[in-house]
């Protein structure tokens, strides 16, 4: 079984009385450790996709099937529950809790899932913090890290519970160079090591060097699918 399946995806926004198409038709497979890239210019549906898959929005039509689930015939509560137990996120803005630790917004979703906060919990955070290069920074407050850093607190939130599927739009956008290439090691290397699946919506040249399968989008179309 393929961790996302999607067979002739589309997807329609409403603009007054006319629907504006985003996706058109898209059929796409991806497996469990892959390390891939949606890429394209702005417009072309990237980001549309990737929230689809991250279970955001829904299709206007085709079938979608995410880690086992069909997308658009469950409830809003199985989505949900998908995300919070299947799905990890990493965003271009990090979307850190300002008022918590980096430790404790490793922990969060943890807490979420109803975990307690005991030592399995805490030797659970303390590792991933370690694996992404923050041991003894687990104190600070994003305000007191800088952007690289806040990004491996966001990575090691999205991977403290063991996702199937990590999703990062444009994770590096907000990084200079430097800290860019530091972040796609890290990823790559939780992917070679690890198993970790990533997925990417981009439409910088340096993640597209390090996916090793770069599926292009364009008006809504998938145009290219390359493996490397």
């Amino acid at each position: 079984m393929h961790l996302v399946e999607a067979v002739g995806v589309t997807k329609d926004y409403a603009h007054g009385k006319m629907a504006l198409p985003a996706l058109r038709g898209i059929s796409l497979e991806l497996s469990s450790g892959e390390f891939a890239a949606l890429a394209g210019p702005s417009g072309s549906g990237k980001t549309t996709l990737l929230n689809l898959i991250g279970c955001l929005d829904s299709p206007t039509s085709g079938k979608l099937t995410v880690a086992g689930t069909d997308v658009q015939t469950s409830s809003p509560t199985t989505l949900a529950r998908l995300r919070r137990e299947r799905l990890g996120f990493v965003f271009q803005t990090y979307n850190l809790v300002p008022v918590l630790t980096a430790y404790e917004n490793v922990e969060l979703p943890l807490v979420l899932l109803g975990r307690k906060r005991d030592a399995s919990t805490r030797a659970a955070v303390m590792s991933i913090l370690s694996e992404v290069g923050l041991e003894g920074l687990e104190t600070r407050l994003p305000s007191d890290l800088s952007g690289g850093q806040q990004q491996r607190v966001a990575i090691a939130r999205a991977l403290v519970k063991q996702p199937a599927l990590v999703l990062a739009d444009e994770p590096t956008a907000n990084l200079d160079s430097d800290n860019a290439r530091a972040i796609l090691d890290l990823m790559s290397h939780l992917n070679s090591v690890k198993g970790v699946t990533f997925l990417f919506s981009t439409h910088d040249q340096l993640v597209m060097e390090y996916a090793r399968r770069i599926v292009s989008l364009r008006d809504g179309k998938i145009v290219n699918d390359e493996r490397r």
